[in-house]
């Protein structure tokens, strides 16, 4: 089945009107700090785990996403008292191209959907729904079928054709999107045995490691980023008797060093997660959708220009995940740039995305495509990402001031 190529949400946190976010192989998701980056991302991990079954509400808020957050806490707050907004999908093919979701609470009610609509690919309504106070949603005026009840997002034993197409889409992206956190908790010095295997990397990347040594087939992928680094290095899953096992990341050229992970400079530790989690969405989930917050955290930029391109690797798979990489480093889209430019990744499989504020505390999202050259299509924000030069720039007058200051 086609996975989602679009997702959408208005009324959201600081997305006052309808902002769209294109799901590409690779999506790279930039902007400012407090701009909105870490609420679009959060936005697809909760609707993700909103899809979970035998959940109680419309709307699942993992604690990890939203701090001690509730419902309303994810609304937009311009129009006080309305604490409803929009999150959808979008496809490109089938017959079903768009599903919006409003969602709504109240004091007595958890979370729930208010109203569901469904479109074609001329934006044509198929079907609509409305969710009277505790019932199940009934179809607009207009619309055929009986009443529909949810568990999560998901319609359960839909009879409308059109129902149930939503209802299987939904279904196949059961336990694939997959959220990673900017902070990521460092690997145990000793893995101990475990009684049973690893199901879910958890949001914190703190038993990655318990991956390596579970399935071993992940390990040639994760050995590939350690081995391009300056200098190479060997990442290794060592057992120790009758223990558990240990993760080492020893020089290449020093057989004799024994370096556990743990023991190494932050970025290295950082980025491991990260790399289990795209070896994951690349080998054992198809149809993955895979949501990472700064994934260059810690590194040197030539790492992070390096683990760009260990990326555009999946990404330029025939079958290839959904990769969401929200992150601040320049290093990184300049290694996808020049991927597509070498010809290593097709340039419509690359999304570039800028989200900013402005003075009223609303966020936009600007969507550009990169030209088989590397660079931006028009639209792309001149000011973005122009610290660097804007600085090298200043310092330069500076200079040239004081050159002909007598």
């Amino acid at each position: 089945m086609s996975p989602p190529t679009a997702f959408f949400l208005s009324r959201y946190r600081a997305f006052a009107g309808e902002e769209v976010l294109p799901l590409r192989p690779l999506t790279l998701l930039y902007g400012r700090n407090n701009a909105g980056k870490n609420a679009v991302a959060r936005a697809l991990a909760i609707f993700g785990a909103s899809l979970a079954e035998n959940t109680s509400s419309a709307l699942v808020i993992p604690p990890e996403i939203l701090r001690e957050g509730s419902f309303k806490d994810l609304a937009w707050r311009g129009d006080a008292g309305d604490y409803s907004f929009d999150l959808g999908l979008r496809w490109d093919a089938g017959q079903l191209r768009e599903a919006r979701y409003t969602l709504d609470s109240a004091s007595s009610r958890p979370a729930y959907i208010k109203e569901l609509r469904l479109r074609d690919e001329d934006g044509t309504e198929l079907w609509a729904g409305v969710t009277p106070p505790d019932r199940p949603m009934r179809p607009q005026s207009g619309h055929v079928g009986e009443d529909v009840s949810f568990e999560g997002l998901l319609p359960q034993d839909p009879k409308v054709p059109i129902l149930r197409e939503l209802a299987d889409r939904l279904a196949d992206l059961q336990g694939r999107i997959r959220w990673l956190g900017g902070l990521r908790t460092r690997q145990r010095r000793l893995i101990e045995r475990g009684g049973g295997a690893t199901l879910n990397l958890n949001a914190d990347g703190s038993n990655a490691a318990s991956f390596l040594i579970e399935r071993p087939h992940l390990l040639a992928d994760i050995k590939d980023f350690y081995a391009e680094l300056t200098p190479a290095r060997d990442l290794e899953v060592k057992e120790v008797l009758n223990l558990g096992h240990r993760i080492t990341l020893n020089l290449k050229n020093q057989a004799t060093f024994d370096i556990d992970l743990v023991d190494t400079g932050e970025g290295m530790a950082q980025v491991l997660p990260v790399l289990v989690a795209a070896a994951l969405a690349k080998h054992e989930e198809p149809g993955a959708l895979l949501v990472v917050e700064e994934p260059e955290n810690q590194l040197h930029p030539d790492a992070q220009a390096l683990l760009a391109r260990h990326l555009c690797r999946i990404a330029a798979r025939p079958a290839p995940p959904t990769l969401v990489m929200e992150t601040h480093s320049q290093a990184f889209l300049l290694g996808v740039q020049l991927a597509v430019a070498k010809g290593l990744l097709p340039a419509e499989r690359v999304g570039l995305v800028w989200v900013d504020q402005d003075a009223n505390g609303r966020s936009t999202i600007t969507s550009v495509d990169l030209e088989s050259s590397g660079h931006p299509r028009a639209g792309w924000p001149v000011t973005a990402l122009a610290t660097e030069l804007l600085l090298a720039s200043e310092l330069a007058e500076v200079n040239l001031k004081r050159a002909g200051d007598p």
